[in-house]
């Protein structure tokens, strides 16, 4: 007897290489692995009649469980501290602060309530970019039942900024706390964290550090992710360090950029930078919501699409909750759409595209491709039921149509990672999730305090 059977859902969208939508879908799971996708008559045919737990799949639409290629878990305690300032005053003002001064509970709390209006929303797989308590995020991932790239935030050179914490951190140290980070996470939650490498931005980091990285991930057959040129900001400021050199030429002439590279935001590169990270199969991910707060320019500039057009491996992201102000992958995804009214083109981000977005390019810019982003026999049972009793699910013509610009996270009923029911009826299952959340709004406001950046908290309303 396998561990799950779902059957009779009224949709199964595969994602697979023929992108299948299957009516009247079924699955077989056992072992966290998936044994069959089918109708569920296809399924029956197979021998799968039987199974410890059988998931009803009518009135659900199953799909591949989101990946949110780019995600700060320990920053989150920032929500409502940072509104309405520019990228500098937000990172050096507030989030590097937060950052570096959370304690080891604190951060541990920030990451657990951070994952739960994730995953809550579908987001099954995220990649962290990196923080100063990678550890405290691993353990809130293995809590919760994700799946999760993460980093050791490393820099060496503040550019003449001032740097909280172990922000300020000689080439030595980064190196060495890099590589601890890796070693003593390789297959943490049984499997379900990677450790990578991260630069953490270009702006930061020196060649030495860059080259050692390079090098240290080849030698661990792990990634790199780096935040890169998201504003004008970023370039202006990397020639004044680096001689007038723009970030992507410094990275190559490093040997940086490849194949197990992910960078983020990527809104200020050239057309000669687009040609070089689609030679070198370079991934990246895009966070339409925070160019959008911030105030950036990435959306007017559109290089996304540019680089879709190279044939370029992009990912969605959410950036922080704190900037975005929702976890909510879907909606973040879908907030593409404004690119067809700034060049007056209905026809750009299909849905189509969109759930590409969200499912198996996410899983190829995480360099999880072969276990997650579809579902297909051999694949890791990472899936969301979407409940279609639900207004916005009406009417129900194509359901493509319904998920890539209309319905958000809201409505997913069940949410399976490796095989194992984490939410059900909108509902964490091994988890008190209201006890989790209360402890995060009292830890929330005691960082803000310790911090200095409770006062920023303050409404410009009167209270009474």
């Amino acid at each position: 007897m396998i561990d799950m059977l779902v059957r009779n859902a009224d949709w199964l969208i595969t994602m697979d290489p023929e992108r299948r939508m299957v009516r009247d879908g079924a699955m077989a799971v056992d072992g966290g692995e998936i044994k069959a996708v089918g109708t569920t008559a296809d399924i029956e045919a197979a021998g799968y009649r039987e199974a410890a737990r059988t998931i009803d799949g009518r009135g659900r639409l199953i799909t591949p469980g989101f990946i949110d290629n780019h995600q700060h878990l320990a920053p989150f305690f920032v929500r409502g501290l940072g509104d309405d300032v520019p990228l500098k005053v937000f990172l050096h003002d507030r989030c590097y602060p937060m950052e570096a001064g959370v304690t080891d509970e604190e951060a541990y709390l920030a990451a657990m309530c951070a994952l739960l209006e994730s995953v809550r929303h579908g987001t099954t797989t995220l990649c962290d970019p990196g923080s100063q308590n990678p550890e405290n995020s691993a353990l809130a991932v293995d809590e919760v039942g994700c799946r999760a790239v993460l980093s050791r935030s490393l820099t060496d050179m503040a550019g003449g900024r001032v740097m909280p914490g172990t922000f300020d951190s000689t080439t030595d140290e980064a190196i060495a706390s890099g590589l601890d980070f890796v070693e003593s996470h390789a297959g943490a939650a049984g499997g379900r964290v990677r450790p990578w490498f991260s630069l953490r931005t270009e702006r930061m980091v020196s060649d030495r550090l860059c080259v050692a990285v390079r090098e240290m991930a080849a030698e661990h057959g792990t990634g790199i992710v780096s935040h890169m040129i998201s504003n004008r900001d970023s370039v202006e400021h990397h020639q004044r360090v680096f001689d007038g050199e723009r970030p992507i030429a410094r990275y190559e002439r490093n040997g940086v950029l490849g194949p197990n590279v992910q960078l983020v935001h990527c809104h200020f590169l050239t057309e000669e930078e687009c040609d070089l990270l689609a030679e070198r199969d370079v991934k990246v991910s895009m966070c339409p919501t925070a160019s959008a707060v911030f105030g950036w320019g990435g959306l007017q500039r559109a290089t996304h699409l540019k680089l879709l057009e190279r044939g370029v491996t992009v990912g969605v992201g959410t950036d922080i909750g704190a900037c975005s102000h929702t976890t909510d992958i879907l909606r973040i995804a879908q907030y593409f759409r404004v690119y067809r009214d700034i060049f007056e083109d209905a026809s750009l981000m299909p849905a189509e595209t969109i759930l590409e977005h969200l499912t198996i390019d996410g899983a190829r810019s995480v360099l999880w491709d072969d276990q997650i982003g579809s579902l297909e026999a051999g694949k890791r049972a990472d899936f969301l039921l979407f409940d279609l009793d639900r207004p916005e699910w009406v009417p129900l013509h194509n359901p493509l149509s319904n998920l890539g610009h209309g319905v958000s996270g809201d409505s997913i009923d069940t949410v399976v990672i490796d095989g194992n029911v984490i939410v059900e009826a909108g509902e964490f299952v091994n988890l008190d999730a209201r006890a989790i959340m209360a402890r995060g709004r009292e830890a929330a406001t005691a960082a803000a305090e310790r911090t200095g950046l409770a006062h920023f908290a303050t409404p410009r309303w009167p209270v009474v």
